[in-house]
């Protein structure tokens, strides 16, 4: 990506170009955007796009951290209780609500080509956007700035180790992160690709998943 701190008119030009990725991912969805798009409704060639960005994937990856804003934003809303085993479940489902409801954007996004470098889009897109950049709990910024999606499963699974009401220790932690890794990648992609699928069937399936793997019976 283009070195923009040094030159407002590269800056201005970044946060256009996010701006319009945004607007057309609403109105037509990641599988039908192009740079010949984003280029056309910005106003620009299309080359000029390569001049800024890598590829299409990293402009798609800080035009939709405005979605995981958005979850972010009901997840830190939630009233949460003391007790770490609902708190649990509460994050599970805010996080499968929002990400069932825009699942090719959250996939690619959690599992995309460039999901390993989360920190570094989070950080120059609040750069750019510094008003949209929330003050977190420290538990969620925790989640909200790990390395990647296993990081961020992993922490959220810490705090029930040892908890009498489920199976999570420290000996079984790496393996259940494993699982609901893969159980969040092959929901989204079956949401993905078949988006008449009922969301709330998937989100229901996601919670017995869970319920299942983490709860002692």
């Amino acid at each position: 990506m283009i070195d923009y701190t040094k030159d407002n008119s590269k800056r201005e030009n970044l946060i256009q170009f996010i701006k319009v990725t945004q607007k057309l991912l609403d109105e037509d969805g990641l599988k039908y955007l192009s740079i010949r798009k984003i280029a056309t409704a910005s106003g620009f060639h299309n080359s000029t796009i390569y001049f800024y960005f890598q590829d299409l994937d990293e402009l798609i990856m800080l035009a939709s951290i405005s979605r995981f804003q958005k979850y972010s934003e009901k997840l830190e809303a939630l009233n949460y209780t003391s007790d770490v085993y609902e708190k649990f479940y509460a994050i599970w489902d805010c996080f499968a609500e929002s990400a069932l409801k825009y699942s090719c954007i959250f996939h690619n996004f959690f599992f995309g080509k460039h999901s390993d470098n989360l920190p570094d889009f989070l950080n120059i897109y609040y750069d750019l956007f510094p008003e949209e950049r929330n003050k977190f709990s420290s538990d969620i910024e925790a989640m909200y700035f790990g390395k990647n999606y296993t990081e961020r499963c992993r922490k959220i699974l810490i705090p029930l180790i040892d908890n009498p009401r489920t199976r999570v220790t420290e000996k079984t932690l790496d393996i259940i992160t494993d699982i609901t890794v893969s159980l969040t990648k092959d929901l989204l992609e079956k949401k993905c690709n078949h988006p008449e699928l009922c969301s709330e069937d998937l989100q229901k399936r996601m919670s017995e998943i869970l319920h299942f793997v983490i709860d002692k019976f």
